[in-house]
């Protein structure tokens, strides 16, 4: 398997959309929505803030890809001004799956992370992801808290 990572592109959107659909498919029920593509392609179009997505390919076909949201925190008097990322849906379609792919997705982001001098990276893992986040780079922290509506 000879599998790229690159940031993708606006030409990427149907790719991004097409792997979305297929992770969607695979976790929930679904009825066919002959919306979702252009409602996709509108949401990876709307200014929202600093938004980087990665695509894998093996042989052109996408096989995975992940995103990063950055935030700027708020400046502080005496501090210097700081960022930090939030990795999220990070996806990689099954016949692809414990080949390097995902962590071939993540490096690239924690790289792009790097060169832009983020603070930190941090990723809300699900039941199903969570034994690949143990065995990554990333570590258990309790210094979140969240509220379930």
């Amino acid at each position: 398997m000879t599998t790229t990572v690159q940031v993708a592109g606006r030409d990427d959107t149907t790719a991004l959309a097409e792997l979305r659909h297929l992770w969607t498919a695979e976790t929930w029920d679904m009825t066919d929505d002959v919306t979702f593509g252009e409602r996709f392609s509108r949401w990876v179009a709307a200014p929202r803030g600093d938004r980087t997505f990665w695509i894998a390919r093996d042989g052109g076909r996408p096989v995975g890809m992940v995103n990063m949201f950055v935030v700027e925190r708020m400046p502080r008097p005496g501090r210097p001004d700081s960022r930090w990322g939030y990795l999220g849906n990070l996806f990689v379609v099954a016949g692809h799956r414990r080949a390097g792919v995902a962590t071939r997705l993540v490096e690239a982001l924690l790289a792009a992370a790097a060169d832009r001098g983020l603070e930190h990276v941090v990723v809300h893992p699900n039941e199903q992801s969570g034994p690949f986040w143990r065995h990554s780079l990333f570590e258990p922290s309790d210094l979140l808290v969240h509220r379930l509506p």
